[in-house]
């Protein structure tokens, strides 16, 4: 047992099986985890931040953003090896548009209808409710409030703030689909080359240089690693004496060193795929048996927490534990009536 624990060696093509890796429950507790910051958040007038930031130096919810940015990356850069750029663009609508549609036609509605302060007609008329559906159904975003609901709440009026996250994922996945498209992905060296310029850009350069693309540099960096993860998956050595050693790195480096979060994202991304792939296949295995919920967490997990709120709880443990109640139906119903079917649909 303890050879097979300091066993090194690269991902495997049985790895990429859909019971050859954790990825579904990664996904799950990624999505749960962002609820734990937002427990905060959400409760405390002053925002007090979650007690990760003791140990991290920063919220839990950025690196579980910035993980899930770091396995989409992983897993759609093989898509779109294997699916083509049509193809792949097609999968990745279905995976991310319909169910965001049926949030943004369920959340407004159910919420009015549970906690409203205006009629029907006001509500439905108003340009807030409109912006809310129409910009984030066309992934532009920028619009997460609805008008009459959760005016009094420490976020006041904030209907869905996860939504935010969004339309930088789809840029990432247009930005690899034209990789894809000019024939810039092989040889691998070249894309890479490519890569390893841009990366250099993004340290060299002031986090707010450009403060409209600050988390748009950020969540591409995490991305883009996971795809280079991918094209060099049979070079890419997984250890978990090295990933022990990279936490024991990226937690002992200062909060002020000017790169602690590219350290934090390049490092806890390796722990990340060590951990998908180098667990017992008896975890593997419930991973593949399990539906994957994750999305639903993400779009409606912010929703369940204001909804917490409203109905009292205003601590932060007892609204995440009373609001993962309550998404949890939603997230269920996104999957198996809306997501699940949609994926069918995709190209073989």
């Amino acid at each position: 047992m303890a050879l097979r624990w300091l066993a090194i060696r690269p991902i495997a093509a049985t790895d990429l099986r859909h019971d050859g890796n954790i990825f579904t429950v990664l996904r799950w507790v990624l999505a749960s985890t962002v609820m734990f910051s937002h427990g905060w958040d959400l409760t405390q007038a002053s925002r007090g931040l979650d007690p990760s930031v003791a140990i991290l130096g920063f919220p839990v919810s950025r690196l579980a953003v910035w993980l899930f940015f770091t396995l989409s990356g992983f897993l759609v850069c093989g898509s779109l090896v294997k699916r083509g750029v049509g193809p792949f663009l097609l999968a990745r609508a279905l995976r991310l548009v319909p169910g965001l549609w049926a949030m943004l036609l369920v959340v407004p509605l159910v919420l009015w209808a549970a906690f409203g302060t205006l009629d029907a007609a006001a509500f439905a008329r108003s340009g807030e409710t409109h912006a809310f559906i129409w910009r984030n159904a066309l992934l532009l975003g920028g619009a997460f409030t609805l008008p009459g609901l959760f005016d009094g709440h420490p976020a006041a009026g904030v209907v869905n703030g996860s939504l935010w996250t969004i339309p930088h994922e789809v840029r990432c996945y247009l930005a690899l689909g034209l990789a894809g498209w000019v024939g810039l992905l092989f040889p691998r060296n070249r894309f890479t080359l490519v890569l390893l310029i841009g990366i250099a850009v993004h340290l060299a350069l002031p986090a707010d240089q450009i403060p409209a693309l600050t988390e748009a540099r950020r969540l591409s960096f995490s991305f883009f690693l996971g795809v280079l993860a991918w094209l060099w998956r049979d070079r890419l050595l997984l250890s978990w004496p090295l990933a022990l050693a990279l936490l024991v790195v990226v937690l002992a480096t200062p909060v002020d060193f000017a790169w602690k979060m590219p350290i934090g994202q390049l490092c806890y991304g390796y722990v990340a795929l060590v951990v998908a792939f180098r667990v017992p296949q008896s975890v593997k295995d419930f991973s593949a048996r399990i539906p994957d919920y994750s999305y639903g967490i993400y779009i409606y997990a912010f929703p369940a927490q204001q909804a917490a709120i409203a109905l009292g709880a205003v601590r932060p443990i007892e609204n995440i534990a009373l609001a993962f109640v309550l998404m949890l139906p939603f997230a269920a119903l996104s999957w198996h009536l809306v997501e699940k079917p949609a994926l069918a649909l995709k190209p073989r």
